[in-house]
Formats: structure tokens, sequence, C-alpha cells
């Protein structure tokens, strides 16, 4: 391994010390329940529509290290801090970090109705 990665893979888990989750997330991966560290957002983002108006992105995400999560797929299951996600897209390995973005809700449940705007 040259010194680059090495300190790279250094720098990862210092930031995964001061910025995950205290709890670990648990991933469903078949029939396995694996606890993993990963820095959570719930991110807040308007993006403009031209012509007026704007759509509000509120899709959870996580970053975990590519290897504590091999065999992840879309639509397995992710509890992170006692809440049910399913995951949606897998990106790309990042030099060792990979981001996985979530949808509320287990995998094969349905969403409750919404019954109240913010």
């Amino acid at each position: 391994m040259n010194r680059f990665r090495q300190r790279l893979l250094n720098a990862d888990a210092r930031i995964s010390r001061v910025f995950a989750e205290e709890v670990p997330a648990v991933l469903s991966v078949g029939a396995e329940l694996r606890p993993v560290t990963v820095i959570f957002e719930t991110p807040d983002v308007p993006v403009d529509v031209p012509g007026g108006g704007q759509i509000q992105d509120r899709s959870p995400a996580f970053s975990a290290m590519t290897a504590d999560i091999v065999g992840l797929e879309k639509h397995h299951g992710v509890e992170i801090n006692g809440t049910a996600y399913r995951v949606t897209h897998i990106g790309a390995d990042e030099e060792g970090r990979t981001r996985v973005t979530l949808a509320y809700g287990a995998p094969g449940k349905v969403q409750p109705d919404i019954n109240k705007w913010s």
C-alpha cells in the first residue's frame, strides 16, 4: 500500500470516530444483521426549479467503509438510531468509503399516510 492510501485510511478512521453515530447502524444483508459504523446525514437541500418553485430533497444517507458494506444491495434494510430505512442507491467506492442513499421505511412496508404538513 502506498503512503497516500495509508494516510487516507488513517484520516478516514479519525473522521469516523469524530462524526459517526454513537450506536452502529444495523444492515440487513440477507439473513445477516451486521452492525456497521456510519456517518449519517439527513440533508435539507432545496432545489430551485426554473420558472419558479422548489423541490425539497430530504433523502437520508450514510457513508461507511466500503469493506463494511460488502453484500449490501438496493432494497435491503438499514436501521439507524432505531429508525427503519431501505437502500435506494449505493454509490461508487471512493477510495475505501461509499455513500448509500436511503428512503424511510423498512423494505416491503407501506409508508404511513401523511396527515399533517410542517
